[in-house]
This record gives structure tokens, C-alpha cells and sequence, in this order.
């Protein structure tokens, strides 16, 4: 595969690493920094406490989950769905209310057509702004529809108070509506967590989810992209997952729209032959109506709907669980035009295109 003119200090190691295989990246531009945080760090954490056990619920205690899930392991896992990733925040980057949830989610419903149902939000923190709490509640309202939950693993401190927050609403009322469980994002992509560190905070949550309150449905995994989850380095963090969301975008890494399929169909195969029974989901993936152009990577409306029919239309026919990103816009994002482009429909807006194969 052609890399056009590698700068001096991106090594061909780096490259593979951050980006993954056959995705051809112009030498200016750090792979690292393409892609930006879903989460609005400028959003205080609340901290929550470890919460309190019903008295239909029997544990010794809520610590050393982490041993007790080494101790006994369960492996749930999921068949096909299709859903989206959505934020925790308005056009703003302010939290959202019950009732924007609640908008969102008729959103996502109405977007059914002859070849998809969407029946599952993935959302990236528990704790902030209420995230897990409101997303459930909406999805009871509006029905047809379950959340997979997402613990943000940095600081510790925001671990702490998400895990609690899952644990709260996992004891709810509405902690049916719970389908899975990812711990972190892209946190080996980033460095923020070394492999050890990251599969310790899944082993600790499956404790809490599994065998501490019985979850035993309920699968925990991680949410990465391609090449941190082939690197041999972190094969902890695959053991303790019951499922892997793969992070694969072929826009960052200048691929031609009608290549896209190709590069994503490699990235999926040479991880799903790492997986040994284990669900593989795609956590994110999506093309940019409008953006800089990156590599042979060009962001317009006609594109996006090519790489959603391409890449969607696959997951479809061969029955593979897709999380697309995403539902909307997100205009408060701060990491250039694409980043903010990246809906299946404007903010409070109508389809960008037809989403049916």
C-alpha cells in the first residue's frame, strides 16, 4: 500500500498503530489528532456514590469485583442490531434534558426504513449530565429501544463515578433496557490507559455487572480501533472482553469512498480471526457531509450516503451489530468542520440521505 510522503517522525510503527491497515494518510497530519473526544470535559462529573444494594440483591460486597469476575467468567454475547451513537450533549455542548433525549431517540426510532430497524443507542458516559439515567428513561418512553452503556475509564476518579452510575441504574427500574457495556474509549488509541490498567477496569465492572448483581446477560467489553487491538501488546485487554467495539473510520485515513468498504472489510476480518467466540460489534463508523479533504478522503452529502449504504448494507446482509456515527450532528465539537458533520441528519434537521440498501 502507497503512503505518500511520511514525515520524519511518524514512524510506518505509529502509523499502523493508530490507524490500521491500507488507510493512506498525507505526511502533515498526526493520525493521533484527527479524530476528537466525544466527551465535553468542560462539563463538571458528578461524583456518585457506590449505590445502595436492594434487599432482593445479595452480595458480601461491592468490592474486589475484579476477583470475583476472574473467579467465575461468564461470556455473554449479542446477535445482530443496528443502532447509533449518540451524545450527552445539545448543538452546545451543554447537557441534555430528559426531554431532548426523548427527541433524540423519536429521531433515531423514525429512521427505520424496508431494510433497518435501530433499535440501540450507545452513548460514551454514565455519570455526566445524567447520561445513562435519561437515556433510559426516554427509551422506555419511546420503546422498541435499549442503550449500551459507555463508562468514560479517565481520570480514575470519573471511572469511579460512572461505574457507580451503572451499577445504580443496572438495579432500576429500567436497568433491562441495559444491552452492554463498553469500558472506555479509544483509550489504547489515545495512551490514555496502558492494557493492563484497561482490562483491570473491565475485569472490575463484569464483578460488578455479572457477579455481583447477576447481569449475567449483559456483556463488557471496550471500544478501540483497529491497530491497538491487533497489536499483540494488548492481548489482556481482548481476554477480558466479552465483546470488542472496533473504532474504524476510512475518512481519516484518506480513503476513496468507493474503496471504504474494502479497507473496513480487512480491518474487520484481521480482528474478528483475535476474537475466539468472542462479539465483535462495530462501535463507530461513519463519513463527514462536509469537511477537509483527507488523502483521496473527500466529505460531501452524495458520499455520505455512499459509505452508509457500502458499509451499513454489508453489516446488514451478513448479520454483523453496527453502531453507526452518528445520529445527528454535533456541532459543539471543537476538532474542525468534519468532526461536526458526521449525522445522518442535520441538528433538528432532516436525513441527509437514504439510509436503505
Amino acid at each position: 500500500m502507497y503512503f505518500p510522503n511520511l514525515a520524519t517522525g511518524l514512524s510506518a510503527v505509529a502509523l499502523f498503530l493508530s490507524i490500521g491497515f491500507g488507510h493512506p494518510v498525507p505526511a502533515e497530519i498526526d493520525p493521533r489528532s484527527l479524530k476528537s473526544s466525544p466527551f465535553n470535559p468542560s462539563i463538571p462529573v458528578p461524583v456518585v456514590p457506590p449505590p445502595k444494594l436492594p434487599g432482593n440483591v445479595t452480595v458480601h460486597t461491592v468490592d474486589g469485583s475484579e476477583l470475583r469476575a476472574r473467579g467465575t467468567v461468564y461470556r455473554p454475547t449479542v446477535g445482530y442490531f443496528a443502532g447509533f451513537n449518540v451524545g450527552a450533549y445539545t448543538n452546545t455542548g451543554a447537557c441534555k434534558t430528559l426531554q431532548d433525549w426523548r427527541d433524540e431517540l423519536r429521531k433515531v426510532k423514525s429512521y427505520r426504513s424496508s431494510h433497518f430497524s435501530f433499535t440501540v443507542v450507545k452513548i460514551f458516559t454514565t455519570s455526566q449530565c445524567s447520561a445513562l439515567k435519561n437515556s433510559l428513561q426516554a427509551a422506555k418512553e419511546i420503546g422498541g429501544i435499549k442503550v449500551w452503556a459507555g463508562i468514560w475509564a479517565t481520570p480514575y476518579s470519573t471511572f469511579v463515578s460512572d461505574k457507580n452510575e451503572l451499577g445504580r441504574q443496572l438495579l432500576g427500574s429500567n436497568g433491562n433496557l441495559i444491552l452492554g457495556v463498553s469500558v472506555g474509549s479509544e483509550e489504547l488509541f489515545r495512551g490514555t490507559l496502558s492494557a493492563g490498567q484497561l482490562a483491570g477496569y473491565i475485569w472490575d465492572v463484569k464483578g460488578m455487572t455479572q457477579n455481583a448483581y447477576g447481569k449475567t446477560s449483559v456483556p463488557v467489553g471496550t471500544s478501540d480501533g483497529v491497530g491497538p487491538l491487533l497489536n499483540s501488546a494488548n492481548q489482556p485487554v481482548l481476554d477480558a472482553s466479552d465483546a470488542v467495539l472496533l473504532t474504524d473510520y476510512p475518512y481519516y485515513g484518506g480513503s476513496r469512498v468507493d474503496l471504504a468498504l474494502k479497507a473496513f472489510q480487512r480491518d474487520w476480518w484481521a480482528l474478528g480471526a483475535k476474537m475466539n467466540g468472542r462479539t465483535l460489534i462495530v462501535g463507530e463508523t461513519g463519513w463527514p457531509s462536509l469537511g477537509k479533504t483527507i488523502g483521496q478522503a473527500v466529505p460531501t452529502i452524495p458520499n455520505a450516503g455512499k459509505y452508509f449504504k457500502a458499509i451499513a448494507c454489508w453489516m446488514r446482509t451478513t448479520r454483523k451489530p453496527f453502531f453507526w456515527f452518528s445520529a445527528v450532528d454535533e456541532q459543539w465539537k471543537p476538532g474542525g468542520v468534519a468532526e461536526t458533520r458526521f449525522g445522518v441528519s442535520w441538528y433538528n434537521g432532516a436525513k441527509k440521505y437514504n439510509m436503505s440498501c
